[in-house]
């Protein structure tokens, strides 16, 4: 899922239309001829319609926001005029139900084109293993040229395996960021806190004064959901063996290419000990299993925290609660500031078409359309200017509210934008602007492009996820005592298979670093 669940910003430009009007056989006066431009627009449409025009049916998470049809139709109008032979069709499913309908739809067949992959939800490469995706490398080169201009050759890797193209990247942040946290320093010091924590404990105790201080129905508690999160990298810097990764929710790669069972590891547990504390300590929700996302995103949004993992975007939102906040109000941190900043993913976000597509060129035609200009990409992710967004500036963008405070129209970028063509909240904090600008000093772990595939162990891997569902995340959540929880779900995992499918991780890992060499 994105981690960062819910980057949003948001900008600007509309494209109008015009196509020249044909002449009514029922008019006796002679129509007049249509201008340069309208005359090409309309030989762009017939050339368009001369092909078949295939609608692209993407399924996102999410709510469809209520300009969403006016949006569609304008972009579906900009492509028939750029000879694109293609129409856009979006379904949006609930956060809450979107694992098990997606799934659902993947299952039975059901007829769509593409759809979003978050890989710190589920990854690409599960999906790969239940020959779930198509490759469309073949269709990138003949339809894609645009792809291969806006999206670095260190992104693609993260969505290639044994020559084949899985997905198309979302290009869209700095992946240094990762395991970064935002510190809300006017709650922080209304309750006497005044240095940002450098330590989980540092953290913890920071949090219960917090908690202490606050009266108010509503808890500024750690704004997380449970479930099938990724491991908590913010966590991670904090330990000895760090940079290591954690694959799948399954797989810990160590710094020495070694591979071992991470809800084994002594760094699972200790994770695990941190969220029980904070659970115990009523820290974070205590429905934390089952909050629904746009809880946590409203919580978010309204700055009602000390500390979220990742980084704040709404700062108007925010200012409803903090009128007089200020940008050095919201700081980016890191726990265990000292040590390096690491890119341990080099593609978080990336869109993959259906394996029962019909149609996956239509896919690489859309994005590639959707690429090739500021004014195609504003329009398919900010909407109709004047109507869902206004421009400010040259870069920055303004959304339009509906009466209900919720944006008439945005295309989240985290899903599906390109640094390339973002445009920023003119009023966007600096704790949020830094997952727009490089990190000249970040290193990539060795791991970042390791894509592991799961068609040898298919059967194990959806058992072991079955029961990291049921029985591991309430323990790493910290609603089940690690102590007490851990021997049962230990000896289900084994049962389901997990061993083999850390042998076939350290295989191909061990065939991924004699390929670098």
């Amino acid at each position: 899922m994105k981690k960062w669940f819910n980057a949003s910003m948001a900008f600007v430009v509309l494209m109008l239309v015009i196509t020249a009007c044909a002449g009514n056989s029922n008019d006796n006066e002679a129509q007049p001829s249509p201008s340069g431009s309208e005359a090409s627009e309309t030989a762009a449409e017939s050339s368009a319609n001369a092909e078949e025009t295939v609608t692209l049916k993407y399924v996102l998470p999410g709510t469809e926001p209520k300009e969403w049809q006016a949006v569609n139709e304008e972009v579906n109008k900009k492509l028939l005029a750029d000879g694109v032979n293609v129409q856009i069709e979006k379904e949006y499913i609930d956060w809450g139900a979107w694992e098990q309908k997606l799934n659902l739809k993947l299952s039975t067949g059901e007829d769509f084109d593409m759809f979003h992959v978050m890989n710190d939800w589920i990854s690409l490469a599960n999906y790969i293993g239940r020959g779930a995706v198509k490759d469309v490398g073949a269709e990138i080169e003949e339809f894609g040229p645009n792809l291969k201009t806006v999206i670095p050759e260190s992104v693609w890797s993260g969505v290639i395996k044994d020559g084949k193209t899985y997905a198309i990247p979302a290009y869209w942040y700095e992946p240094a960021v990762d395991g970064s946290f935002t510190a809300n320093r006017i709650i922080l010091n209304k309750a006497g806190v005044t240095e940002v924590p450098k330590t989980q404990e540092e953290m913890l105790a920071a949090m219960e004064k917090v908690m202490a201080s606050e009266a108010g129905a509503t808890k500024p508690y750690l704004p997380i959901r449970g479930g099938l999160r990724d491991a908590s990298d913010v966590l991670h810097r904090a330990y000895d063996s760090y940079p290591f990764a954690v694959k799948d929710k399954i797989a810990f790669i160590g710094q020495d290419g070694k591979v071992k069972n991470w809800v084994e590891s002594d760094e699972f547990k200790n994770d695990a000990n941190f969220f029980r504390q904070a659970y115990a300590k009523k820290l974070t929700s205590p429905d934390i299993l089952v909050i629904k996302q746009e809880q946590i995103t409203k919580q978010i949004d309204s700055a009602n925290w000390a500390f979220m993992f990742g980084t704040p975007d709404k700062r108007e939102e925010m200012q409803k609660t903090f009128p007089e906040m200020k940008d050095e109000d919201f700081t980016l941190s890191r726990l265990n500031p000292e040590k390096p900043h690491y890119r341990m993913m080099n593609a978080k976000n990336v869109n993959a078409v259906a394996a029962n597509s019909k149609h996956p060129e239509a896919a690489v035609k859309f994005l590639n359309w959707l690429y090739a200009s500021q004014e195609n990409f504003d329009l398919f992710v900010y909407g109709i200017e004047g109507k869902t967004y206004n421009k400010v500036g040259d870069r920055g963008v303004e959304s339009i509210k509906g009466a209900d405070g919720v944006n008439l129209y945005l295309q989240d970028e985290w899903m599906i934008g390109n640094l390339n063509f973002i445009r920023y909240n003119p009023n966007l904090l600096s704790a949020k602007k830094a997952l727009f600008q490089a990190d000249p000093e970040a290193q990539t772990f060795y791991a970042a492009d390791f894509f592991f595939d799961p068609s040898e162990v298919k059967a194990e891997m959806a058992n072991v996820q079955s029961v990291l569902t049921s029985d591991v995340m309430p323990i790493y959540d910290g609603v089940v005592e690690y102590d007490k929880g851990i021997k049962g779900a230990l000896d289900k995992l084994k049962a389901a298979g997990v061993d083999k499918v850390i042998a076939e991780y350290q295989k191909q890992l061990d065939a991924y670093k004699a390929s670098q060499k």
